[in-house]
């Protein structure tokens, strides 16, 4: 190697050796000044979300009259709700909304207006109100997708906890599934999460990273620590189309409340049992008793589980097995009103096939709802998308 290679080279390594120090020097702070913080990019994250989705949102008051003057004063409810679209419409609670006598809209800018119920469906626990908005409101809620989300996913509460003004709380999806004491073999799932939501925050929406709505909040676990729920934006979208085109959702109904057994179930009695739903009772007048199913007569408790023996078992509807509450779910999901069902069951150790032509489920009031007044917080069982009601207790209704 001659003298001039040699000292180009060692130039050349020379200044890689100036610009590398040049470069590690720019990455470390100087004395004083501190390195970008992951926590204040998630804090200006957070303040920009509410920023972007409080304008959406509304304060709702909900008053009721009295049936028993003697039994004190006309009860009154409050809860959040959601600028579904610019034309006045705004989402909600059923609970916060259903029997009042009058309902007063407080938008963002503080703006109050009188709202009349669209429709309401108290399976889901949704209410579509409209309002006249005024012309310079023009804030909207962007919804989001609620079919992809991920336990651990970051998100975020909008309401108004005890009517005390707006407020925002965060959290993660801590669970999808269905809420405890959800009764019936049907479990379809519900958000929960660990974002604190308390009475006043019913009807707010549950948002993503960026602000998009994935949820209704809905109700709470008494007694526990941070465990909400909140009704899946997936369900919402499609409830919302029925409200707006008929005021209410329609569901097919047979008529009968029953229970699926179960194998434990079958191994304790000497009796002609199968899987399937074991009816314990027909409505009077339903398709279920045109058609000829029986009830069962003799009520007895296993396990602390009441159950009614005797009656039909229900095996299979337009040949598709009910041996499952997944195979129970497809089978309610695809039917209709007004459609002709065959039915096989098992009656007195004989099987028969009967048929029924099912109508749409009667309006009737909701057992499980709270009682009129200040929101109650007790977690309430309830239908999503489109299942069968489901009472407190194991049976459940179709």
């Amino acid at each position: 190697m001659t003298a001039t290679t040699r000292n180009g080279l060692q130039r050349l390594l020379l200044s890689l050796g100036l610009l590398i120090s040049w470069a590690f020097a720019l990455s470390v702070p100087s004395v004083g000044q501190a390195a970008p913080s992951p926590r204040e990019t998630d804090q200006e994250n957070t303040i920009r979300i509410y920023k972007k989705v409080a304008p959406t949102t509304v304060f709702i008051a909900a008053a009721f009259a009295s049936t028993n003057p003697a039994a004190g004063p006309p009860g009154s409810s409050i809860g959040a709700g959601l600028v579904w679209s610019e034309q006045g419409l705004i989402l909600t609670n059923a609970h916060v909304v259903e029997g009042a006598t009058s309902i007063l809209v407080h938008l963002y800018g503080g703006t109050r207006l009188p709202a009349e119920v669209v429709g309401s469906d108290a399976a889901t626990d949704l209410a579509l109100l409209r309002v006249a908005l005024p012309k310079e409101h023009r804030a909207a809620a962007i919804l989001g997708d609620s079919d992809h989300l991920e336990i651990g996913q970051k998100v975020l509460a909008i309401g108004h906890p005890f009517g005390l003004g707006y407020a925002l709380t965060t959290g993660i999806i801590s669970g999808m599934g269905a809420g405890p004491e959800s009764a019936g073999p049907i479990r379809d799932p519900v958000i929960q999460t660990s974002a604190p939501i308390n009475p006043g925050n019913s009807g707010g929406p549950l948002v993503d990273q960026e602000g998009r709505v994935i949820g209704i909040n809905t109700t709470i676990l008494a007694g526990a620590q941070n465990i909400g729920f909140a009704i899946p934006i997936s369900l919402v979208k499609g409830v919302v189309g029925e409200l707006q085109a008929r005021g209410r959702v329609v569901r097919p109904w047979l008529g009968i409340t029953g229970k699926l057994l179960s194998d434990d179930i079958i191994d304790l009695f000497a009796l002609p049992l199968a899987k399937g739903v074991l009816i314990a009772g027909v409505a009077k007048g339903s398709p279920a008793e045109k058609a000829g199913l029986r009830a069962g007569d003799l009520p007895i408790v296993v396990k602390g589980d009441p159950l009614v023996l005797g009656g039909d078992i229900l095996l299979a509807v337009n040949g598709q097995d009910l041996r499952t509450p997944e195979q129970y779910a497809t089978v309610f999901r695809s039917l209709k009103v007004g459609q002709t069902i065959s039915m096989k069951i098992l009656r007195d150790g004989t099987y028969r096939t009967v048929t029924a032509t099912l109508e749409e489920r009667p309006s009737q009031p909701d057992q499980t709802a709270p009682a009129r007044g200040p929101e109650k917080i007790e977690f309430r069982p309830l239908d999503w998308r489109g299942l069968p009601l489901r009472l407190a207790g194991p049976e459940t209704i179709f």
